[in-house]
């Protein structure tokens, strides 16, 4: 661990777990900063490198995340992949809104399987941007 009084900043290395509610984060680096002198009020989180949020049933990795306290979202890019049970969404960007539970995927590719008990022709649907 280390900190940054000039930049308000605390950055963690190695593998890197944190908690926050009801949201789990871990990452090879975590930069923590803060609006304040104080390290009162926080700014945002910056996770790199095996980026992995879960929430409940819900988990998303990627290579980098950015978590903006004030908007409550965790933003994913380098390879970015939500997983909600067995069914899974990549794309180029992929924001996670944690007081929602809402996902937006840019340049979605989806792989989404019928709950037990559902009836449908396919076992898997896959959408892309080209056929939704």
């Amino acid at each position: 661990m280390s900190l940054d009084y000039e930049h308000h900043a605390i950055v963690w290395t190695g593998h890197v777990h944190a908690n926050q509610a009801n949201a789990q984060l871990s990452s090879d680096k975590l930069h923590v900063n803060y609006f304040d002198k104080d390290f009162k009020q926080m700014k945002d989180i910056v996770a790199e490198g095996n980026v992995r949020m879960s929430q409940g049933t819900r988990w998303a990795t990627g290579d980098h995340g950015v978590m903006d306290q004030t908007k409550h979202t965790m933003v994913l890019t380098g390879s970015p992949v939500v997983h909600d049970g067995n069914d899974q969404i990549t794309g180029s960007k992929i924001t996670v809104y944690l007081d929602s539970g809402r996902s937006v995927v840019e340049g979605a590719h989806a792989v989404i399987f019928p709950h037990q008990g559902e009836e449908g022709e396919n076992t898997a649907a896959k959408s892309t941007p080209d056929n939704q």
